[in-house]
Protein backbone atom coordinates (compact mmCIF):
# COMPACT_ATOMS: atom_id res chain seq x y z
CA UNK A 1 0.00 0.00 0.00
CA UNK A 2 1.57 3.97 -0.98
CA UNK A 3 0.14 7.10 -0.82
CA UNK A 4 1.41 9.23 -4.00
CA UNK A 5 1.74 12.80 -4.45
CA UNK A 6 0.64 13.54 -7.98
CA UNK A 7 1.42 15.65 -10.60
CA UNK A 8 -1.69 17.87 -10.14
CA UNK A 9 -0.77 18.11 -6.36
CA UNK A 10 -3.31 16.23 -5.14
CA UNK A 11 -2.78 12.43 -3.84
CA UNK A 12 -3.46 8.75 -4.54
CA UNK A 13 -3.89 6.09 -2.18
CA UNK A 14 -3.23 2.08 -3.62
CA UNK A 15 -4.07 -0.47 -1.76
CA UNK A 16 -3.59 -4.54 -2.49
CA UNK A 17 -4.74 -7.03 -0.40
CA UNK A 18 -5.72 -11.20 -0.47
CA UNK A 19 -8.83 -12.72 0.82
CA UNK A 20 -9.30 -15.36 2.50
CA UNK A 21 -8.90 -17.80 -0.30
CA UNK A 22 -5.60 -16.41 -1.54
CA UNK A 23 -7.29 -14.31 -4.15
CA UNK A 24 -5.37 -10.80 -5.22
CA UNK A 25 -7.69 -7.76 -4.95
CA UNK A 26 -6.32 -3.93 -5.30
CA UNK A 27 -8.53 -0.68 -4.25
CA UNK A 28 -7.76 2.89 -5.29
CA UNK A 29 -8.86 6.49 -4.53
CA UNK A 30 -7.28 9.28 -6.13
CA UNK A 31 -7.84 12.93 -6.42
CA UNK A 32 -7.32 13.69 -2.54
CA UNK A 33 -6.66 17.51 -1.73
CA UNK A 34 -4.62 16.95 1.52
CA UNK A 35 -2.41 13.81 2.61
CA UNK A 36 -4.98 14.02 5.91
CA UNK A 37 -7.45 13.35 3.67
CA UNK A 38 -5.59 10.35 2.05
CA UNK A 39 -4.59 9.12 4.93
CA UNK A 40 -8.04 9.36 6.18
CA UNK A 41 -9.28 7.21 3.37
CA UNK A 42 -6.60 4.57 3.45
CA UNK A 43 -7.59 3.80 7.32
CA UNK A 44 -11.57 3.55 6.54
CA UNK A 45 -10.33 1.24 3.28
CA UNK A 46 -7.60 -0.96 5.52
CA UNK A 47 -11.01 -1.38 8.22
CA UNK A 48 -13.73 -2.14 5.43
CA UNK A 49 -10.82 -5.03 4.29
CA UNK A 50 -10.58 -6.21 7.72
CA UNK A 51 -14.06 -6.90 8.25
CA UNK A 52 -14.31 -8.49 4.58
CA UNK A 53 -11.74 -10.95 5.63
CA UNK A 54 -13.46 -11.60 8.53
CA UNK A 55 -10.92 -10.18 11.06
CA UNK A 56 -11.21 -8.66 14.09
CA UNK A 57 -11.51 -4.88 13.27
CA UNK A 58 -8.72 -2.31 14.52
CA UNK A 59 -10.13 -1.34 17.82
CA UNK A 60 -11.53 2.09 18.47
CA UNK A 61 -9.59 4.61 19.83
CA UNK A 62 -10.84 5.40 23.88
CA UNK A 63 -13.02 8.31 24.03
CA UNK A 64 -11.45 11.72 25.06
CA UNK A 65 -12.87 14.42 25.89
CA UNK A 66 -12.84 17.69 23.91
CA UNK A 67 -10.91 20.09 26.46
CA UNK A 68 -8.13 17.34 27.25
CA UNK A 69 -7.79 17.71 23.30
CA UNK A 70 -7.58 21.87 23.12
CA UNK A 71 -4.94 21.52 25.98
CA UNK A 72 -2.94 19.73 24.11
CA UNK A 73 -3.29 21.73 20.90
CA UNK A 74 -2.41 24.97 23.68
CA UNK A 75 0.76 23.75 24.18
CA UNK A 76 2.20 23.74 21.10
CA UNK A 77 0.00 27.09 19.84
CA UNK A 78 1.65 29.20 23.32
CA UNK A 79 5.39 29.77 22.29
CA UNK A 80 3.83 31.18 18.96
CA UNK A 81 1.88 33.98 19.95
CA UNK A 82 2.33 37.03 22.18
CA UNK A 83 1.06 36.98 25.76
CA UNK A 84 -1.90 39.19 24.66
CA UNK A 85 -2.86 36.99 21.88
CA UNK A 86 -2.59 33.94 23.41
CA UNK A 87 -4.82 35.20 26.90
CA UNK A 88 -7.21 36.65 24.35
CA UNK A 89 -7.70 32.86 22.60
CA UNK A 90 -7.88 30.85 26.24
CA UNK A 91 -10.81 33.73 27.33
CA UNK A 92 -12.91 33.54 24.20
CA UNK A 93 -12.51 29.49 24.38
CA UNK A 94 -13.85 29.78 28.54
CA UNK A 95 -16.46 32.26 27.84
CA UNK A 96 -18.12 31.09 25.09
CA UNK A 97 -17.05 27.24 23.55
CA UNK A 98 -16.22 25.48 27.01
CA UNK A 99 -19.27 26.31 28.72
CA UNK A 100 -21.90 24.08 30.47
CA UNK A 101 -23.99 24.64 27.75
CA UNK A 102 -22.23 23.51 25.03
CA UNK A 103 -18.58 21.84 25.06
CA UNK A 104 -17.37 21.68 28.68
CA UNK A 105 -18.44 18.09 29.25
CA UNK A 106 -18.49 16.97 25.96
CA UNK A 107 -16.19 13.75 24.13
CA UNK A 108 -14.57 14.43 20.68
CA UNK A 109 -17.04 12.34 18.86
CA UNK A 110 -19.56 13.90 20.26
CA UNK A 111 -19.21 17.23 18.29
CA UNK A 112 -21.92 16.49 15.63
CA UNK A 113 -21.93 18.58 11.93
CA UNK A 114 -25.98 19.39 13.80
CA UNK A 115 -24.75 19.92 17.04
CA UNK A 116 -21.55 22.16 15.89
CA UNK A 117 -24.22 24.39 13.58
CA UNK A 118 -26.44 24.80 16.52
CA UNK A 119 -23.43 26.59 18.43
CA UNK A 120 -22.31 28.38 15.42
CA UNK A 121 -25.65 30.05 14.89
CA UNK A 122 -26.26 30.88 18.48
CA UNK A 123 -22.49 31.97 18.88
CA UNK A 124 -23.14 34.40 15.35
CA UNK A 125 -25.63 36.08 17.14
CA UNK A 126 -23.61 37.68 20.30
CA UNK A 127 -20.30 37.81 18.23
CA UNK A 128 -19.82 40.06 15.53
CA UNK A 129 -16.24 38.29 14.06
CA UNK A 130 -17.18 34.78 15.90
CA UNK A 131 -15.85 33.31 12.48
CA UNK A 132 -12.27 34.61 13.43
CA UNK A 133 -12.56 33.65 16.86
CA UNK A 134 -13.13 30.05 16.12
CA UNK A 135 -9.68 29.32 15.12
CA UNK A 136 -8.93 27.75 18.22
CA UNK A 137 -11.70 25.59 18.00
CA UNK A 138 -11.12 24.66 14.48
CA UNK A 139 -7.58 23.85 15.33
CA UNK A 140 -8.44 21.59 18.27
CA UNK A 141 -11.30 19.56 15.60
CA UNK A 142 -8.42 19.26 12.96
CA UNK A 143 -5.97 17.97 15.59
CA UNK A 144 -8.59 15.42 16.87
CA UNK A 145 -9.03 13.94 13.04
CA UNK A 146 -4.88 13.76 12.87
CA UNK A 147 -4.87 12.23 15.99
CA UNK A 148 -7.26 9.60 14.68
CA UNK A 149 -10.05 10.06 17.20
CA UNK A 150 -12.47 11.47 13.98
CA UNK A 151 -12.80 10.91 10.51
CA UNK A 152 -13.50 13.88 9.36
CA UNK A 153 -13.46 17.46 10.78
CA UNK A 154 -17.41 18.62 11.31
CA UNK A 155 -16.18 22.17 10.86
CA UNK A 156 -16.42 21.20 6.75
CA UNK A 157 -19.95 20.13 7.05
CA UNK A 158 -21.40 23.22 8.19
CA UNK A 159 -22.70 26.80 6.40
CA UNK A 160 -21.58 29.91 8.53
CA UNK A 161 -24.11 32.24 9.31
CA UNK A 162 -24.11 35.65 8.30
CA UNK A 163 -22.74 37.66 11.59
CA UNK A 164 -24.37 40.01 13.61
CA UNK A 165 -23.79 43.83 12.58
CA UNK A 166 -20.80 45.34 13.81
CA UNK A 167 -21.31 48.04 16.60
CA UNK A 168 -21.91 51.62 15.24
CA UNK A 169 -20.16 54.57 17.68
CA UNK A 170 -21.43 57.64 16.58
CA UNK A 171 -18.94 59.14 19.20
CA UNK A 172 -16.48 58.03 18.13
CA UNK A 173 -13.67 58.94 15.22
CA UNK A 174 -10.87 56.73 13.36
CA UNK A 175 -8.74 59.77 13.60
CA UNK A 176 -8.48 63.42 13.94
CA UNK A 177 -7.56 66.16 11.44
CA UNK A 178 -5.25 68.95 11.95
CA UNK A 179 -8.02 70.98 13.71
CA UNK A 180 -9.01 68.53 15.89
CA UNK A 181 -5.99 67.56 17.20
CA UNK A 182 -5.14 70.89 17.86
CA UNK A 183 -7.87 71.47 19.54
CA UNK A 184 -6.80 67.87 21.58
CA UNK A 185 -3.19 69.15 22.62
CA UNK A 186 -4.41 72.68 23.76
CA UNK A 187 -6.69 70.74 25.82
CA UNK A 188 -4.38 68.19 27.15
CA UNK A 189 -1.83 70.95 27.81
CA UNK A 190 -4.49 72.95 30.33
CA UNK A 191 -5.12 69.38 31.67
CA UNK A 192 -1.51 67.81 32.24
CA UNK A 193 1.22 70.48 30.37
CA UNK A 194 1.13 73.23 32.89
CA UNK A 195 1.89 70.65 35.21
CA UNK A 196 5.10 71.07 36.99
CA UNK A 197 4.66 68.05 38.44
CA UNK A 198 4.30 63.78 37.48
CA UNK A 199 1.24 64.46 35.65
CA UNK A 200 3.69 66.32 32.85
CA UNK A 201 4.01 62.74 31.10
CA UNK A 202 0.80 62.72 30.61
CA UNK A 203 0.74 65.40 27.89
CA UNK A 204 4.65 64.21 26.93
CA UNK A 205 2.90 60.99 26.01
CA UNK A 206 -0.25 62.08 23.51
CA UNK A 207 2.58 64.40 22.16
CA UNK A 208 4.65 61.77 21.18
CA UNK A 209 1.91 59.04 19.63
CA UNK A 210 0.50 62.08 17.91
CA UNK A 211 3.96 63.71 16.43
CA UNK A 212 5.69 60.25 15.64
CA UNK A 213 2.85 57.44 15.15
CA UNK A 214 4.48 54.98 16.83
CA UNK A 215 2.44 52.32 18.66
CA UNK A 216 1.83 52.24 22.21
CA UNK A 217 3.87 49.58 23.25
CA UNK A 218 6.91 50.79 21.43
CA UNK A 219 6.46 54.14 23.22
CA UNK A 220 6.02 52.86 26.59
CA UNK A 221 8.82 50.73 26.28
CA UNK A 222 11.11 53.66 25.56
CA UNK A 223 14.45 54.17 27.71
CA UNK A 224 16.36 57.21 27.55
CA UNK A 225 19.05 55.84 25.80
CA UNK A 226 16.85 55.33 23.06
CA UNK A 227 16.46 59.25 22.42
CA UNK A 228 19.30 60.68 20.27
CA UNK A 229 18.59 64.53 20.44
CA UNK A 230 21.87 65.12 18.46
CA UNK A 231 20.34 63.36 15.31
CA UNK A 232 16.57 64.13 15.84
CA UNK A 233 15.73 60.67 16.53
CA UNK A 234 13.97 57.72 18.69
CA UNK A 235 15.70 54.33 18.18
CA UNK A 236 12.43 51.47 18.26
CA UNK A 237 13.82 48.14 19.40
CA UNK A 238 11.21 47.12 21.60
CA UNK A 239 7.79 46.53 22.44
CA UNK A 240 5.59 46.46 25.29
CA UNK A 241 3.16 43.98 25.54
CA UNK A 242 0.64 44.40 28.89
CA UNK A 243 -3.22 43.61 28.91
CA UNK A 244 -5.58 42.21 31.60
CA UNK A 245 -4.44 39.13 32.95
CA UNK A 246 -1.55 39.63 31.39
CA UNK A 247 1.85 40.34 33.44
CA UNK A 248 3.93 43.35 31.71
CA UNK A 249 6.65 41.99 29.10
CA UNK A 250 9.09 43.52 26.83
CA UNK A 251 9.16 41.88 23.50
CA UNK A 252 10.83 42.91 20.21
CA UNK A 253 8.78 45.08 17.82
CA UNK A 254 5.38 43.59 15.95
CA UNK A 255 6.86 43.72 12.55
CA UNK A 256 10.74 42.94 11.19
CA UNK A 257 10.37 46.38 9.93
CA UNK A 258 9.49 47.82 14.00
CA UNK A 259 12.74 47.91 14.29
CA UNK A 260 13.70 51.49 12.66
CA UNK A 261 15.00 54.82 13.96
CA UNK A 262 11.83 57.29 14.37
CA UNK A 263 12.40 60.74 13.16
CA UNK A 264 11.23 63.83 15.80
CA UNK A 265 10.78 67.00 15.52
CA UNK A 266 12.45 69.95 17.69
CA UNK A 267 9.12 70.91 19.48
CA UNK A 268 8.61 66.81 20.95
CA UNK A 269 12.24 66.85 21.67
CA UNK A 270 11.82 69.76 23.70
CA UNK A 271 9.19 68.60 25.76
CA UNK A 272 10.72 65.16 26.40
CA UNK A 273 13.68 66.85 27.65
CA UNK A 274 11.60 68.68 29.95
CA UNK A 275 10.04 65.75 31.26
CA UNK A 276 13.24 64.18 31.75
CA UNK A 277 13.94 66.89 34.10
CA UNK A 278 11.25 66.60 36.04
CA UNK A 279 11.16 62.87 36.19
CA UNK A 280 15.24 63.08 37.29
CA UNK A 281 13.92 66.06 39.96
CA UNK A 282 10.88 63.70 41.64
CA UNK A 283 13.09 60.36 41.36
CA UNK A 284 15.73 62.42 43.28
CA UNK A 285 12.98 63.63 45.97
CA UNK A 286 11.37 60.60 46.39
CA UNK A 287 14.93 58.81 46.86
CA UNK A 288 14.44 56.69 44.59
CA UNK A 289 17.01 54.92 41.61
CA UNK A 290 16.29 56.05 38.30
CA UNK A 291 15.14 53.60 36.33
CA UNK A 292 16.07 54.85 32.63
CA UNK A 293 12.25 54.31 31.48
CA UNK A 294 11.14 57.20 29.53
CA UNK A 295 7.24 56.85 30.82
CA UNK A 296 7.42 55.71 34.01
CA UNK A 297 4.18 54.95 36.06
CA UNK A 298 2.77 57.36 39.03
CA UNK A 299 5.29 55.86 41.62
CA UNK A 300 8.35 56.16 38.89
CA UNK A 301 9.13 52.57 39.58
CA UNK A 302 8.31 50.92 36.52
CA UNK A 303 6.42 50.81 33.36
CA UNK A 304 3.12 52.93 32.77
CA UNK A 305 0.33 51.23 33.03
CA UNK A 306 -1.45 50.83 29.34
CA UNK A 307 -4.72 51.24 30.53
CA UNK A 308 -4.75 54.82 32.19
CA UNK A 309 -3.67 56.21 28.45
CA UNK A 310 -7.30 55.44 27.65
CA UNK A 311 -9.24 57.36 30.37
CA UNK A 312 -7.04 60.09 29.84
CA UNK A 313 -7.59 60.45 26.55
CA UNK A 314 -10.95 60.30 26.72
CA UNK A 315 -11.01 63.08 29.67
CA UNK A 316 -8.61 65.11 27.50
CA UNK A 317 -11.60 64.84 24.39
CA UNK A 318 -14.10 65.99 26.77
CA UNK A 319 -12.08 68.92 27.71
CA UNK A 320 -11.40 69.70 24.12
CA UNK A 321 -15.70 69.11 22.96
CA UNK A 322 -14.37 66.36 20.69
CA UNK A 323 -15.24 63.00 20.17
CA UNK A 324 -13.03 60.29 21.24
CA UNK A 325 -10.46 58.44 19.13
CA UNK A 326 -8.26 55.28 20.53
CA UNK A 327 -5.33 55.54 21.74
CA UNK A 328 -4.01 53.26 18.26
CA UNK A 329 -6.05 56.44 16.42
CA UNK A 330 -3.20 58.58 16.94
CA UNK A 331 -1.48 56.44 14.81
CA UNK A 332 -4.01 56.79 11.85
CA UNK A 333 -3.89 60.47 12.81
CA UNK A 334 0.03 60.62 12.18
CA UNK A 335 -0.45 58.79 8.99
CA UNK A 336 -3.18 60.78 7.49
CA UNK A 337 -2.03 64.32 8.17
CA UNK A 338 1.55 62.93 7.08
CA UNK A 339 -0.10 62.01 3.66
CA UNK A 340 -1.77 65.43 3.26
CA UNK A 341 1.37 67.16 4.42
CA UNK A 342 3.18 65.64 1.25
CA UNK A 343 5.14 62.72 3.14
CA UNK A 344 6.64 59.85 0.48
CA UNK A 345 4.43 56.76 1.07
CA UNK A 346 7.98 55.40 1.64
CA UNK A 347 9.16 57.36 4.29
CA UNK A 348 5.91 57.23 5.97
CA UNK A 349 5.74 53.09 5.79
CA UNK A 350 9.38 53.87 7.43
CA UNK A 351 8.22 55.72 10.14
CA UNK A 352 5.39 53.59 11.15
CA UNK A 353 7.54 50.49 10.43
CA UNK A 354 5.21 48.77 8.05
CA UNK A 355 6.61 45.54 6.62
CA UNK A 356 4.18 46.13 3.37
CA UNK A 357 3.39 49.62 1.48
CA UNK A 358 0.33 48.60 1.36
CA UNK A 359 -0.40 48.11 4.69
CA UNK A 360 0.42 51.93 4.97
CA UNK A 361 -1.74 52.84 2.10
CA UNK A 362 -4.43 50.73 2.98
CA UNK A 363 -5.04 50.93 6.58
CA UNK A 364 -3.79 54.48 7.81
CA UNK A 365 -4.65 56.94 4.47
CA UNK A 366 -7.61 58.02 5.05
CA UNK A 367 -9.75 60.81 3.50
CA UNK A 368 -11.28 63.73 5.76
CA UNK A 369 -13.95 65.64 4.22
CA UNK A 370 -11.52 68.42 2.95
CA UNK A 371 -9.59 65.92 0.70
CA UNK A 372 -13.12 64.23 -0.95
CA UNK A 373 -13.83 67.80 -1.57
CA UNK A 374 -10.67 68.61 -2.94
CA UNK A 375 -10.19 65.61 -5.51
CA UNK A 376 -12.22 67.15 -8.49
CA UNK A 377 -9.77 70.27 -8.51
CA UNK A 378 -6.42 68.01 -8.06
CA UNK A 379 -7.09 66.22 -11.32
CA UNK A 380 -8.20 69.17 -12.69
CA UNK A 381 -5.58 71.58 -12.18
CA UNK A 382 -3.44 68.14 -13.57
CA UNK A 383 -5.09 67.50 -17.10
CA UNK A 384 -5.37 71.62 -17.77
CA UNK A 385 -7.87 71.45 -20.82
Amino acid sequence: MSIKKESNKTYSVRLTYSDMAGKRHSKKKKGFTSITLARQWERKALNEIDILKNEQPKQANARILLIDVYEMWLVTYKPKVADTTFYRVTRFMENHVFTDQWFKSSYVDEITPARLQQFVNDLSTVVHDYNKNLMPLKQTMAQCVVMDLIDSNPFDKIVRPKPKPSPIFTDRLDFYTKSQLNQFMNSAMDLYGKQDDNQYRIYAMFRLLAFTGVRRGEMLALNWSDIDYSNQTISITKNLVTSSGVKERIHPPKTKAGKRDVRVDNNTLAILRHWHAIQSRLTLAGGLSSTGIVFTNGDLTSYQNVNKLRLWLMQVAKHAGLPRIKVHGFRHTYATLAIQAGMNVKQLQYQLGHDDVQTTLSVYSGLTETDKAQTADIYTRLVDF
